[in-house]
């Protein structure tokens, strides 16, 4: 199971997959994702299968050609993932660094406000 970074286009069927209810089928991800980006149906058949053999999702067939498949691991989880794997490779793993690089950009009150709440939360959690 290598659940190592998501290729784009590995990322895009997952994004689509993780905003439904599961099952997924093939045709569903086809019609979302793979005629938007052109794809023939056994491009999106490989990546669908990339993903199951790399532990994302499991599939299993239905009545005919057609396979469900579940994803075996969160949005929020591979996110959380992939953001401490940022934060390990390009601010030595500090969040605060990683913060700091969004100080020039301009936040709108909302998300100035989600930063404040998400630091009580962590200073509530670490007395």
């Amino acid at each position: 199971m290598d659940q190592s970074r998501l290729p784009d286009a590995e990322f895009e069927i997952m994004d689509y997959i993780w905003s439904q209810t599961p099952p997924v089928t093939s045709a569903m991800v086809m019609d979302a994702v793979g005629r938007q980006k052109g794809w023939k149906a056994q491009t999106l058949l490989t990546l669908l299968s990339r993903l199951c053999s790399r532990g994302f999702l499991s599939g299993e067939k239905t009545l005919g050609r057609e396979k469900a498949f579940y994803p075996l691991i969160s949005r929020q989880a591979y996110l959380q993932r992939e953001t401490r794997s940022f934060a390990n490779q390009l601010h030595r793993g500090s969040p605060a660094s990683l913060l700091a690089a969004f100080a020039d950009e301009n936040l709108t009150d909302s998300e100035i406000d989600e930063l404040e709440k998400l630091i009580r939360t962590m200073r509530e959690r670490s007395k």
